[in-house]
């Protein structure tokens, strides 16, 4: 697959594997995805392009270039995570996205990954796109396709919650009923923290999305990115939030929240465990991040939410988020395609 020969898609333009470019021929690419990362993903890219960039640069990579008169133009890169691919990300330069070279790219690795021997799933979620843009590609390969929505809270608007010092409310709420008390992110929480989002989300849309969720180990490898890796910004622990039962000392619930601008905060991870749902938890754990993040100079917070996840959708309008940008995930799982006796 690997050896087939470059394509020429009409105007100059050749899709070529990646692996055989330098690093240093993606930097205006990189720069490019930087600044569409910043003005409309409210996100800085800096950390993002390190990675892609080290990652080009040990070959750890798999996909193609969209190449114009030897510069490039975009790319579409995956990578094998055991018997799953993951579409990592597909950029086009804006200066060519009326040209429709997001398909050609991406037809090339679904062919690819769809070939590879003993693959049983991909994964893809595509921020730079809508769904309708490429769920003609996806499609014929039989993925099932999601809408999720970036959302966005300006901190400084948002409607005001009346509550004592630290996180204890002036009314009595229903968590603080059930005997919940809120504290800062304490890492020695770790394990319960990936065990409370494993039983939280494996039937969940979510885990449709990313199987990580269905697994302990999963949710673990989903912590530690957020907690070491910064796979989502660099970490508050001081702001983010765990709610915890004192009567048993059960971790309750959750709530990651990470810097990805100087002045903008994200939520990668909220859950509260299943026996502790609909007291106001998740509610509670937010507001006290909020009015954290506010003091410390954040003007807006920002998360990520599957549409099907109504619940969620109706509780974050609750709070004041709005959608700024919507974009597509797709999911092919072969064993949902095999025939009886394959």
């Amino acid at each position: 697959m690997w050896g087939r020969a470059e394509k020429d898609w009409g105007l100059g333009f050749e899709i070529i594997d990646i692996r055989r470019f330098e690093p240093k021929d993606f930097s205006n690419l990189l720069e490019a995805e930087g600044r569409v990362w910043d003005e409309k993903m409210r996100w800085d890219f800096a950390a993002s392009t390190r990675v892609i960039t080290s990652c080009l640069r040990d070959k750890r990579l798999s996909g193609y270039a969209l190449v114009d008169r030897a510069k490039i133009q975009g790319y579409c890169f995956f990578f094998y995570d055991g018997e799953k691919g993951i579409i990592g990300d597909l950029f086009i330069h804006p200066d060519l996205n009326s040209l429709g070279h997001e398909r050609e790219l991406l037809e090339h690795s679904l062919e690819t990954l769809q070939a590879t021997p003993g693959l049983r799933r991909i994964e893809a979620q595509l921020p730079h796109f809508k769904v309708e843009e490429l769920e003609s590609c996806f499609h014929p390969h039989h993925f099932k396709a999601y809408l999720r929505r970036f959302m966005a809270l300006a901190l400084e608007t948002r409607p005001q919650v009346a509550t004592d010092s630290g996180d204890q409310p002036s009314a009595q709420k229903a968590w603080w009923q059930q005997s919940i008390e809120l504290i800062p992110w304490d890492k020695r929480l770790h394990d319960e923290a990936a065990d409370l989002l494993y039983q939280s989300y494996r039937r969940h849309v979510d885990a449709m999305i990313n199987d990580q969720y269905t697994s302990v180990m999963g949710t673990t490898r989903l912590v530690d990115n957020i907690f070491q890796n910064q796979g989502c910004g660099d970490f508050l622990a001081h702001i983010s939030r765990m709610a915890i039962h004192r009567p048993t000392h059960q971790l309750a619930g959750i709530l990651t929240v990470t810097r990805v601008r100087p002045r903008t905060a994200h939520i990668p991870q909220v859950g509260v465990g299943k026996s502790f749902q609909g007291v106001g938890i998740g509610t509670a754990m937010m507001e006290a991040a909020f009015r954290d993040l506010a003091q410390a100079g954040f003007q807006e917070v920002t998360l990520t939410v599957t549409d099907a996840n109504s619940g969620a959708v109706r509780l974050y309008h609750r709070l004041g988020f709005e959608t700024f940008k919507a974009f597509g995930a797709f999911i092919f799982d072969r064993d949902s395609h095999a025939r009886p006796g394959e």
